[in-house]
């Protein structure tokens, strides 16, 4: 079992660090060293999903109305919620920092995800109700699809069906870096695929995912 602990950034303990900056110049500085943070606390901990208060989401099956089948599921399809600053930071949260005693403000927390998402870093759970969260591109979504595919052509997968159950956890993609990888991520990889013909994705009757087809 890896024991090992993420190593935060010395800059995590200066307090100013979690105070949004006036100077604009020192704000953008500031914003680069949170994505980083962010990014790479999730690919050291295999975070896919943050809560908006900063806590990790399970692995999305809660999002889905079933896991097995690869059903995309109705993720709380409610109107956008404007209110998107209706949340507490947790002391467990990577935007709380209990050892200086400082945590971040909701509305410095959002413009981080914000910035991350205009740079491909992050994207929206649902985009109707940011309230589920964010989901994290440690690798981006283009890359994630190289990944994918390069497991598929070294395993000899090519022009077979597989269900998002297989690729998430499936006994022949258990050692890769996309095994246990959250649904919603899975399903905007595989767009970035079919969008690209190297995938054909198989719908049931009710618009729910049944397969994906490797090869277009």
């Amino acid at each position: 079992m890896d024991t090992s602990k993420f190593e935060l950034p010395a800059i995590y303990n200066f307090p100013p660090f979690f105070t949004r900056q006036p100077n604009l110049q020192t704000y953008e500085t500031q914003l680069d060293h949170w994505r980083k943070l962010i990014l790479d606390y999730c690919k050291f901990y295999k975070i896919w999903a943050l809560s908006l208060n900063g806590l990790p989401l399970a692995t999305g099956d809660s999002i889905t109305n079933g896991d097995g089948d690869g059903d995309e599921g109705d993720a709380d399809d409610d109107d956008a919620d404007d209110d998107d600053e209706d949340f507490e930071i947790s002391k467990n949260s990577l935007f709380q920092n209990n050892k200086i005693n400082r945590s971040l403000k909701n509305d410095f927390v959002l413009e981080i995800y914000k910035k991350m998402i205009d740079n491909g870093e992050s994207g929206w759970i649902n985009d109707k109700n940011h309230k589920l969260g964010v989901l994290i591109y440690w690798h981006s979504l283009e890359e994630w699809a190289n990944i994918i595919m390069d497991w598929i052509v070294n395993t000899g997968q090519e022009g077979a069906v597989l269900t998002l159950y297989e690729l998430r956890k499936g006994e022949l993609s258990e050692s890769q870096e996309f095994s246990g990888m959250n649904l919603q991520l899975l399903l905007n990889v595989m767009d970035v695929l079919s969008k690209e013909g190297r995938v054909r994705i198989l719908k049931d009757e009710d618009g729910s995912v049944a397969g994906v087809k490797f090869g277009g």
